[in-house]
């Protein structure tokens, strides 16, 4: 299996068949191999043939500098496989919010009411947790606000972390972009409206031309430096007021230099006549919602953007009477049902921790609020990983019973699998040669 590769690879280096830059290339395909697959057996509930893989490749020696971060996903993978409740490996992915305080004032967020910073505390903490990290995503309110994010950032890097920030894009500057593309960060910006009127209803205080002038600045510099791996996201909230605009966000993507597309629906806390999914509704906005969502498919495959689309399908939701007159809300529900009896509905409480702009943690953003784990302004992560609290996500998850505790969109289907379940970048792995 995989190890018999790793020796393969050694035999050639030792022989003088491969260079020593040669081999390290080799064994980094092989490693993100070995993760991918790993994974993918623990997504599928083939716990059996997980436990064999880790069980062959637990010898394997990688660079010193992610031993620990592989040691640690091959013991998280076997103990999501052995479906374990109290974990020995440590968090592999970590969401925090660094402060509430923001530049702007969106008209769908109220997130400065909380006027919060992370405790200079939790960043010790954290700055811990970097040898086992595999990717760390920053937000904010605005994440370059916060007198420390350049720390917590070099400490990322430092550890070969793959970073990930949402911004709106606003306070990017040469010095920032220019260390944002070095650290090879995965940068989000978040951008609802096409032209200067409805972007600046939606993001008030902004400024559009500020914000194509930044985008082109990113551009430029992102063209001058090949190398380098970091991506861009361009993330998209849909509303009432962009909605005829959003078929036209890949244009906008390919003009700017993103290479993957998030388009995501308001919530149900969000109560506003802009929200077209919960208090707004009717058959004219979920008829332009099934064409928008066409139209992106085809655009983003033509364009070769990576689309990640999280707006209802409202046939599959039932929200809409079905194409095929013999398929029924039980028919499908029972589907539903019948596949979570042999799989893990989500795997996030294994995974991930989400620290929210006030403080309170959850396994994942999604997750529902009103059930936290802990306070990071009072629990240290460590404890927080394994409480009482997180037990009882897991257990719920194992158990199929998520709905006492989790959202109904997770519960529903309506997140897709890829989140609920967190398929990695298989470029997360990277070192420098």
């Amino acid at each position: 299996m995989y190890y018999s590769e790793y020796l393969n690879l050694k035999t050639d280096l030792e022989r003088g068949y491969k260079t020593y830059e040669n081999y390290e290339r080799s064994l980094q395909k092989l490693i993100n191999k070995i993760i991918v697959d790993v994974q993918q057996k623990n997504i599928e509930g083939d716990s059996k043939k997980a436990i064999e893989i880790i069980n062959n490749v637990k010898n394997i020696k990688v660079p010193s500098g992610i031993q620990k971060r592989f040691d640690n996903i091959l013991l998280n993978e076997s103990e999501i496989a052995e479906r374990k409740i109290v974990l020995k490996s440590k968090v592999r992915r970590l969401y925090c919010a660094v402060t509430s305080f923001c530049n702007i004032k969106c008209i769908m967020c109220d997130i400065e009411k909380h006027k919060w910073e992370l405790p200079e505390r939790a960043i010790e903490e954290i700055i811990g947790l970097m040898p086992y990290l595999e990717n760390v995503m920053w937000q904010g309110g605005e994440v370059f606000f916060y007198k420390h994010f350049e720390k917590l950032m070099d400490s990322a890097n430092l550890n070969k972390v793959n970073q990930e920030i949402v911004t709106n894009g606003l306070l990017l500057n040469e010095k920032n972009i220019n260390k944002l593309v070095d650290y090879n960060v995965d940068l989000g910006i978040s951008i609802d409206g096409l032209t200067k009127d409805v972007y600046e209803y939606i993001r008030a205080g902004a400024n559009f031309d500020k914000l194509i002038e930044n985008m082109a600045l990113l551009r430029k510099i992102k063209s001058q430096n090949t190398k380098k791996k970091s991506h861009l996201r361009l993330n998209v909230l849909v509303m009432k007021k962009n909605i005829d605009q959003i078929e036209f966000f890949p244009e906008f993507a390919i003009e700017y230099g993103f290479t993957r597309l998030c388009v995501n629906p308001f919530g149900p806390d969000f109560i506003s006549q802009e929200n077209i999914f919960h208090y707004n509704k009717n058959d004219e906005f979920k008829f332009k919602i099934i064409d928008i969502k066409e139209k992106l498919s085809e655009k983003c495959k033509k364009m070769n953007i990576e689309l990640v689309d999280s707006l209802p399908n409202y046939e599959i939701a039932n929200d809409l009477p079905p194409k095929h007159e013999n398929i029924t809300k039980e028919d499908i529900k029972n589907e539903v049902q019948n596949v979570a009896k042999n799989l893990l509905l989500c795997h996030a409480p294994w995974r991930k921790l989400f620290i929210d702009s006030n403080g309170t943690i959850v396994p994942e953003c999604l997750c529902n609020r009103e059930h936290p784990i802990g306070n990071i302004s009072t629990d240290k992560i460590d404890e927080i990983w394994n409480n009482k609290n997180m037990q009882i996500y897991r257990k719920k998850i194992i158990d199929n019973s998520p709905q006492e505790i989790c959202k109904s969109d997770c519960v529903e289907g309506r997140i897709p699998e890829k989140v609920l379940k967190d398929v990695i970048n298989t470029n997360l792995f990277w070192w420098e040669f």
